[in-house]
């Protein structure tokens, strides 16, 4: 594995709230968004494609881009706006080590 760093989680749904006009649709790589999978991530930072492992949250893979998500930061994707809006424990948002998997 890679150290990537420390990094800022956030957490977000597929809903027009999280997503704008792309609610509903496919991440920035084609695939469908899925829980306990998905991350959105700078791929300036860390490729599309690549397999993160997140201290305390486990493994992912880097699906998904968005607006927001610049520099070593991360959005987590979650199944409902509940969950996503509930990340952290209500505090929206925290921070962790990062490692790729190589």
């Amino acid at each position: 594995m890679e150290y990537a760093g420390t990094f800022t989680l956030t957490a977000y749904c597929n809903c027009a709230i999280c997503c704008g006009k792309w609610a509903g649709g496919p991440t920035a790589s084609g695939a469908m968004p899925e829980a306990g999978r998905t991350i959105a991530v700078d791929k300036r930072v860390i490729p599309l494609g690549a397999k993160v492992y997140i201290d305390g949250f486990g493994e992912f893979i880097a699906e998904d881009t968005g607006s927001a998500i610049k520099g070593n930061r991360i959005d987590i994707y979650m199944d409902s706006h509940e969950a996503a809006r509930w990340f952290a424990g209500g505090e929206g948002s925290c921070r962790r080590e990062v490692w790729i998997i190589k």
